[in-house]
């Protein structure tokens, strides 16, 4: 196992020195798999954490799971009280799955959450917690049946954990620029000022619109992020860099 891990760990810096010239997602993603799967990982999911009310899917950058689960997994609405990623909340150190404890109150259907989990192939699984230059909370997590971690090959998947998050979210940011925002230039004014804790009485006098252009504009960005009220818009508008402060 010491030449496996000598090899992977050569591997990782190979790979993270090549990162920075990949500008398809896909080929990270690719990349990623084939260097990780001789410690029995088969899967892996580099997504921002959302709100506890909402799905996984929209916020994940890359990913291959397996068939059906995140479909399952949303629908359910297991990320509420998936262990792994509440745990991920309280902690910037990488962490194996078998290391998290269930909240009492949430137990049984944290449970119930990695049951399943195994049922589709992800018994085991490791996290490494990212903290965006933004604050804005995010996690590599990789799973597999049965996964073999050395202390060495940990501290390696920790590395690269990291670099991957940067070329995922640099890749898969650089194809969303390339078809244009989702917000409006408007809708973008308008939550740029509700960022600074503009009313909109107070946003209307300063575009020179009516307050019910501002409300219609704010309902018009919601609708297009997914989000239920103002606070969280300009929140996920400014960490999907749709604004900035």
């Amino acid at each position: 196992m010491a030449s496996t891990d000598e090899t992977f760990i050569r591997q990782t810096f190979d790979l993270i020195d090549v990162f920075e010239d990949i500008t398809d997602p896909l080929d990270v993603q690719r990349r990623i798999a084939n260097l990780i799967v001789d410690f029995g990982f088969e899967y892996f999911t580099i997504t921002r954490l959302p709100q506890p009310s909402e799905r996984l899917g929209p916020n994940m950058l890359l990913s291959i799971w397996p068939s059906g689960w995140l479909a399952h997994y949303d629908r359910i609405g297991h990320y509420r009280f998936d262990p792994v990623a509440r745990h991920c909340y309280r902690t910037i150190e990488p962490f194996a799955w078998s290391e998290v404890e269930y909240e009492p109150e949430i137990a049984a259907r944290a449970r119930r959450v990695m049951d399943e989990a195994t049922e589709h192939g992800m018994a085991a699984g490791y996290c490494v917690p990212i903290h965006d230059a933004m604050g804005f909370q995010a996690v590599v997590s990789l799973a597999g049946e049965r996964v073999e971690m050395p202390p060495r090959v940990r501290r390696g998947i920790h590395l690269l954990g990291l670099y991957a998050w940067g070329a995922a979210e640099r890749t898969t940011t650089r194809r969303k620029k390339n078809t244009g925002r989702l917000l409006s230039v408007r809708e973008r004014d308008v939550l740029s000022w509700a960022a600074v804790g503009r009313t909109g009485d107070e946003i209307a006098d300063i575009l020179g619109v009516s307050p019910e252009t501002v409300s219609t504009h704010l309902k018009n960005a919601r609708h297009k992020i997914g989000t239920r009220n103002t606070t969280h818009t300009v929140v996920e508008a400014l960490r999907r860099r749709e604004i900035s402060l």
